[in-house]
C-alpha cells in the first residue's frame, strides 16, 4: 500500500481517565521491570466488547508519551479519544518511560540501570501479553508516539522489526541521534543530557519515579557516537531489509520545528519501501495538532490492514 491519503471528519471527544468513556474500558496496571529495576505503571484501554467474549483476541497499539509525560499523558494531556479502542476493536497500551527517550543508556552517571528499550520489549510486552487477550505477533502489534515518543517508536520499532508490524511517529524528534552525534563532533552538550532541560513540578504516582528529577536519568544518553548510531532511525532504516520493515507512518504539522526532519526521513523511507504513509496537517507542536493527527493515524492503520 502506498502513500495513503485520507480525508475524514474530525470529532473531538472529551474523556476522563480511568472511567468508561464512550464504552471503552480504561484502567491502569503495573509491572516490575528488571531492566530498570522499578515497579512501573501503564494505562490499558480495552474495547467495549472485551468482556463479552473471552475467546476473542485483539491487536495491540503501544503509544509512547512525549517529554515530561507519563502513562496518563496521552489521555490527560493530548486528549486521546479512548473510544478508538472500540471503534477499531483493538487494545491500546500507554507505557511510562519518564525522560529516558526509550533507549538503553550508556553514559549515565547515577549508577542506575537505564535500559528503557529493554523495559518495553523484554518486560512490558510480555507482561501485557500474559494479562490481556492480545494477538501476540508482529502483524498485530503496533508502536507509535508523539514528539520524543515518536522518535522512541521509530528507534524501538525499527530496531525490533521482528516484533512490530506498524510503526508511527507524530511530530517526532526523528533527528535526536543525528543531533547528538553532531554535538559530539563539536564537543558541545544539549540533546545528549536530558537533565539540562527536564524541569517540572508535576508529581506522578509511581514510587521512586514520581518527580521529574527522579524520572530523568543523570549523565549522557550515549557515551559514544557508535552508541548513538545503534538507536538512530536513519541507521536502523538503512540496515533493515525491506521485507522485514514494518509499515511506517509519519505525520507532522506544517508549522512544527520538526517538519524538516520528517521530510528528510520520509524521503529515505520512500526509497526503501512502498509500505509507508506521510501526512502533513496544519499545526504546531501542540495538543490541538495531536488531537487531530491521532484520529488520522488510526484510520491509516485500518487502511493499511493492520486494524479492521
Amino acid at each position: 500500500m502506498t502513500k495513503i491519503r485520507i480525508n475524514i471528519a474530525i470529532v473531538l471527544i472529551n474523556v476522563t481517565l480511568f472511567t468508561q468513556a464512550q464504552n471503552a474500558i480504561v484502567q491502569k496496571d503495573s509491572f516490575y521491570s528488571p531492566s530498570v529495576q522499578l515497579q512501573l505503571k501503564y494505562t490499558v484501554i480495552l474495547p467495549a466488547s472485551y468482556n463479552k467474549n473471552n475467546l476473542v483476541k485483539y491487536p495491540v497499539v503501544y503509544m509512547l508519551h512525549g517529554h515530561t509525560g507519563n502513562y496518563t499523558s496521552w489521555i490527560t494531556y493530548a486528549n486521546l479519544p479512548v473510544n478508538l479502542a472500540t471503534q477499531y476493536n483493538c487494545i491500546i497500551i500507554l507505557p511510562d518511560a519518564g525522560n529516558s527517550w526509550y533507549v538503553n543508556w550508556t553514559g549515565q552517571t547515577d549508577i542506575k540501570q537505564h535500559r528503557w528499550e529493554d523495559m518495553l520489549v523484554r518486560d512490558l510486552i510480555p507482561d501485557a501479553d500474559k494479562k490481556y487477550r492480545i494477538l501476540a505477533n508482529k502483524k498485530s502489534r503496533a508502536i507509535g508516539g508523539l514528539s520524543i515518543g515518536g522518535y522512541g517508536a521509530l528507534a524501538v520499532g525499527l530496531k525490533n522489526s521482528n516484533l512490530f508490524g506498524f510503526v508511527f511517529s507524530t511530530s517526532g524528534a526523528i533527528n535526536f541521534c543525528k543531533n547528538i552525534k553532531s554535538e559530539m563532533a563539536r564537543d558541545t552538550l544539549d540533546w545528549n543530557s536530558p537533565q539540562l532541560w527536564s524541569d517540572g513540578a508535576g508529581i506522578i504516582d509511581v514510587k521512586n519515579f514520581s518527580t521529574q528529577k527522579q524520572r530523568t536519568p543523570k549523565g549522557l544518553v550515549f557515551k559514544t557516537a557508535v552508541d548513538a548510531d545503534v538507536y538512530d532511525p536513519y541507521s536502523l532504516l538503512a540496515k533493515t531489509d525491506t521485507v522485514s520493515l514494518p509499515f511506517i507512518h509519519i505525520d507532522c504539522g506544517n508549522r512544527d520545528d520538526f517538519i524538516k526532519d520528517a521530510f528528510e526521513f520520509i524521503q529515505l523511507v520512500k526509497a526503501k519501501t512502498n509500505n509507508y504513509s506521510f501526512i502533513i496537517f496544519p499545526g504546531r507542536h501542540e495538543v490541538p495538532y495531536w488531537e487531530q493527527s491521532i484520529i488520522h493515524t488510526f484510520l491509516v492503520m485500518k487502511q493499511a490492514d493492520f486494524l479492521k
